[in-house]
């Protein structure tokens, strides 16, 4: 089942990763570069407070008064038409009398009170009490933060930090799939390069295990087929000399009891049968798997001539297409005869055959459809599986579609198949285009 895009591990740890840091960094830069900000705003703050002190004790020691402070904010903003910066609330105090000489405010009343002490030019020191309120808005600053070109700058970092995070992790797996890929496949010496199994991490030990796997893979499947190859081989002398003494004991009986040799030999010629479907299984998974291109036409061509030829009471039709498929064009061969045996032996006479070919997404769809009486969702789930049969005929064993299905396999494609009771049977054959 293919994997949705969505739903893929490397874009679930770039997101993750990228969200993550980006967030973290931006936060960071934020919060640094906000009390900062607060810093320096606070320091431009005292630096005006004094400026504006030292003007009013300037003006006390020169006149001898002041001004109250809504006054001095009237006169200050329309004589020089400046922003009014002075705090709302400040306290200028005369040290060495106690003398408060501009505003009255209870300094006990001040919200996180500035305190300086000033020199005038006359050695008279004071004392500044200001109230210091430097309120930024939050949310405008967040909001410009957000799109500021540093945060694009953010982005962009958090993004490749992602990307060559999520390549670690990702492309290693991805090469671990495909070496399991080839696996399945048939490709039974397959295993990871020393560059993957060589990792000190825990997708080098993954590797490593795999490679494990796949040679206890290999030896049991090679142990299976070679038990396979000998059994069959040693049961064709006994059975040879069964036939043959079959063939003695008829000579010298009568007539009347002949129909008994007959019964042992047609026995004996059905284990003969199901000794070379075994051998045919096992002589499979030993043919050479190559990366030759071969002509899908020819093929297909040379069984519908066959075909035509020993099962004349079925029309087959077929219409060549140029398509071309890679591996061992035996294994094709194999598999196609053995769907079109099948649907030979189990559909009734003058049951339509059609074989065609298209390409569909990239991927070259062979279908081969019969006009028989089909099968139920039952029987379709196990037909592929090896000695299952679904007819009352005696002249099968239930191997035919499952050697079918492994040579596709061998050759990297699927052999799937739908069918409806009374409407027949199709298989679908699915291949990479080469």
């Amino acid at each position: 089942m293919a994997i949705r895009w969505y739903k893929r591990l490397f874009l679930k740890i770039f997101f993750t990763v990228w969200v993550t840091s980006f967030l973290v960094i931006a936060l960071t830069a934020f919060v640094i570069g906000h009390l900062s900000e607060q810093r320096r705003d606070r320091d431009v703050f005292n630096a005006r407070v004094l400026g504006q002190a030292e003007l009013l004790i300037d003006r006390y020691e020169r006149d001898g008064h002041l001004p109250s402070p809504k006054e001095w904010r009237r006169y200050h903003d329309d004589d020089h038409k400046e922003p009014r910066f002075f705090p709302s609330r400040v306290q200028i105090t005369e040290l060495k009398s106690g003398q408060v000489i501009f505003g009255h405010e209870d300094i006990k009343k001040f919200r996180d009170p500035m305190i300086l002490n000033v020199i005038s030019d006359t050695n008279r020191e004071y004392q500044i009490v200001a109230e210091t309120r430097i309120r930024a808005d939050l949310a405008a600053k967040v909001f410009g933060f957000f799109l500021s070109v540093q945060v694009v700058l953010l982005m962009v970092v958090a993004g490749i930090a992602a990307l060559l995070i999520s390549l670690m992790v990702v492309r290693p797996v991805n090469r671990l799939r495909q070496y399991t890929r080839d696996l399945y496949n048939g490709d039974l010496s397959a295993r990871t390069d020393d560059r993957l199994s060589c990792r000190g991490d825990e997708i080098g030990e993954l590797s490593r295990e795999f490679n494990r796997m796949a040679e206890y893979v290999e030896q049991t499947l090679q142990s299976n087929t070679h038990l396979l190859q000998d059994v069959s081989h040693e049961l064709r002398a006994p059975l040879a000399r069964l036939q043959m003494a079959a063939g003695l004991a008829g000579q010298k009986m009568s007539e009347a009891d002949q129909h008994f040799i007959e019964r042992i030999n047609q026995e004996c010629e059905r284990i003969n049968r199901l000794i070379d479907e075994i051998l045919s299984l096992s002589r499979l998974e030993q043919m050479e798997l190559t990366d030759q291109r071969f002509e899908l036409a020819k093929v297909v061509d040379t069984l519908v001539e066959d075909f035509r030829f020993s099962a004349p009471h079925h029309p087959l039709h077929w219409t060549p297409v140029p398509y071309r498929i890679k591996g061992n064009p035996a294994l094709l061969e194999r598999a196609l005869s053995n769907i079109l045996g099948n649907a030979v032996k189990h559909t009734p006479a003058d049951t339509e055959i059609v074989i065609s070919a298209e390409l569909v997404a990239g991927n070259i769809i062979i279908r081969v459809a019969d006009t028989g009486p089909g099968l139920s969702s039952e029987q379709l789930a196990k037909m592929f599986k090896p000695f299952v049969r679904f007819t009352g005929q005696q002249n099968g064993y239930g191997l035919g579609l499952s050697i079918a299905q492994r040579a596709v396999q061998l050759l990297g494609g699927t052999l799937t198949g739908s069918s409806q009771p009374g409407k027949g049977l199709e298989l679908i054959l699915s291949f990479p285009k080469a």
